[in-house]
């Protein structure tokens, strides 16, 4: 990580982000997955970016980390935040690339302000979490979890409470609980050194103000979504492993066939994570536009 800065938004608050990889390389806004935050790109280390000749900027979405909270917002509010960084970052054309999470955000900004944007790329991209390719697919944990989103918020508030304390302790009590919920390939990722670590940091940096932003960030994502992405013109690259258990591929397919700009790639035998690890050459040629 290079730097942790802010810029004041037009209707004054505050926009926190951080810098990744190398300075003079092609500018990506970066948006974390949730619950995360600016911190999310360290679990995939500095060094993947800086060997792709990338820039990644990452913000925190509002009510997470150090940006302030957004009442009422929704996915159509991102883009103007995102257009009031890039300009007192001075970029005028950038690539945007979304995590799990972050997805809704790339496709707000692929709709919204397609001018200023070089690429639009998601990753492991989550979409509407209440629609039967998704539910159909997750495991039981999961499926509770976007249950509570969507009819009972303060069970959710409770539910990521005992998620930060369960990763409080020993580090092999964590892995041996990782591995019993992860795809292989997934766990092949977290156990490398350092990844558990920035993991549990970035959840942690996206409760620092609360529950309230996060899981207003994810109550989004079972909901109808304030802007239409079958608006969007603009190339759409979507990378998603088969392995998924988070956001399962059946639901990047259903939004593939609705979205006619829309490219997706799969990989048989990659999950969540891995899929970012193991193919981040592809997904930073999408991005440069290569």
């Amino acid at each position: 990580m290079k730097s942790i800065d802010d810029v004041t938004l037009p209707d004054g608050r505050t926009l926190a982000y951080a810098e990744y990889g190398t300075p003079e390389g092609h500018p990506v806004l970066y948006f974390h997955g949730a619950p995360s935050s600016r911190l999310d790109p360290l679990l995939y280390g500095d060094a993947l970016f800086s060997e792709a000749g990338l820039r990644l900027i990452a913000p925190d979405r509002p009510g997470m980390g150090r940006s302030d909270p957004q009442r009422g917002r929704g996915f159509s509010d991102w883009p103007q935040d995102v257009l009031a960084l890039a300009d007192d970052l001075g970029l005028d054309r950038f690539s945007v690339l979304g995590s799990s999470g972050g997805c809704g955000y790339v496709a707000a900004c692929a709709a919204m302000i397609p001018k200023r944007l070089h690429a639009a790329v998601a990753v492991s991209g989550a979409w509407r979490m209440d629609w039967p390719e998704a539910v159909d697919n997750l495991p039981v944990p999961l499926k509770l979890f976007w249950t509570l989103a969507r009819r009972a918020p303060l069970l959710l508030s409770a539910m990521l409470r005992m998620m930060q304390a369960s990763f409080r302790g020993d580090r092999e009590r964590i892995m041996a609980q990782q591995k019993r919920g992860l795809p292989p390939a997934d766990y092949a990722v977290m156990v490398q050194p350092g990844r558990l670590e920035a993991f549990i940091g970035t959840f942690n940096e996206a409760l620092a103000q609360g529950v309230k932003g996060p899981i207003w960030d994810m109550r989004l994502y079972v909901h109808e979504w304030d802007f239409d992405p079958g608006t969007i013109t603009l190339p759409l690259h979507l990378f998603h492993g088969e392995q998924d258990l988070q956001v399962p591929v059946a639901l990047a397919r259903r939004m593939t066939r609705s979205l006619p700009t829309a490219r997706l790639v799969t990989y048989p035998d990659d999950g969540h994570l891995s899929t970012f690890v193991n193919h981040f050459g592809e997904i930073a040629a999408a991005l440069r536009g290569d």
